[in-house]
C-alpha cells in the first residue's frame, strides 16, 4: 500500500500562507488552512479553509504538523510561541528549489522560499522567513522571527537581530550587525552597523526613523 501523505494545518489565510502551501505541497503534505475569516471563507487558492484559530487549537493534534504562516514578525512569534507550548509539532518549510548548505542550522517554524540560496555554517532563526532569489553568504546569524525580503543580498558573517526586516533588494557588505527590530526599506545598501530599532534607507543606507 502507498505510504499516506503527511498532513500539515497552515495558520492564516494571506497570500504567504498559500507561498507556504506550494512548498509543503511539494514536500508530500496534504495541507489544510485555518483562519478566523472561516466560515465565511472555505477556500484560500487551490487549499481548503477548514476551521478558525480556535479549531485548529481544539482539534489540531489530527494533524501531523502546523505551520505558522502569518509575515508580522512579532505576531508569528506570539502565535508560533502559543502553539509549541501547545506541544503541537511545528513544520519548518524547505522550498526543494532553494539551495542550502548541509552545514546551515535552521530553526523550528523558519521558511526557506524559491531560489534562496544560503551557504555554510550560517545559522537561521526560529520562525524566520528567508524569502525569494534571496543570497546569504557563509558565517551569518539571522535571529528569530525575521524576515529576509525576495532578491536581498548579505556578504558574509552578517548577524540580523530578531524581528528585523529587510527589504526587497537590500544590498549588505560583509561582518555588519544588524540589530533587532531594524527595518531597511526597499533597495537599501548597508554598508555600516545598524543600531536596533530603526529604519533605514537609500544608498548608502542612513537612518530616517527610531522607535
Amino acid at each position: 500500500m502507498p505510504l499516506q501523505p503527511k498532513t500539515l494545518a497552515i495558520l492564516g489565510i494571506e497570500d504567504h500562507g498559500k507561498v507556504a502551501a506550494e512548498i509543503a505541497q511539494q514536500n508530500g503534505y496534504e495541507v489544510y488552512f485555518f483562519d478566523d475569516k472561516f466560515p465565511s471563507i472555505t477556500k484560500n487558492g487551490h487549499w481548503d479553509v477548514v476551521g478558525n484559530e480556535q479549531d485548529l487549537i481544539d482539534h489540531g493534534q489530527s494533524y501531523d504538523e502546523i505551520f505558522i504562516a502569518l509575515s508580522h514578525n512579532k505576531l508569528r512569534k506570539v502565535k508560533l510561541t502559543q502553539f509549541k507550548n501547545l506541544n503541537f509539532t511545528i513544520a519548518t518549510l524547505i522550498s526543494k528549489d532553494a539551495i542550502v548548505s548541509d552545514f546551515t542550522e535552521i530553526g523550528l517554524g523558519a521558511m526557506i522560499v524559491a531560489n534562496a540560496c544560503i551557504n555554510y555554517g550560517t545559522a537561521i532563526g526560529e520562525g524566520t522567513i528567508i524569502n525569494t532569489g534571496s543570497n546569504i553568504d557563509h558565517g551569518c546569524t539571522i535571529g528569530s522571527y525575521v524576515h529576509i525580503s525576495p532578491g536581498v543580498n548579505m556578504a558574509a558573517e552578517i548577524s540580523v537581530g530578531e524581528y528585523s526586516w529587510i527589504g526587497i533588494g537590500s544590498n549588505l557588505i560583509h561582518q555588519i550587525n544588524i540589530g533587532h527590530t531594524v527595518i531597511a526599506g526597499a533597495g537599501a545598501v548597508i554598508l555600516n552597523d545598524v543600531p536596533a530599532e530603526v529604519t533605514v534607507v537609500g544608498c548608502p543606507a542612513h537612518i530616517v526613523r527610531r522607535r
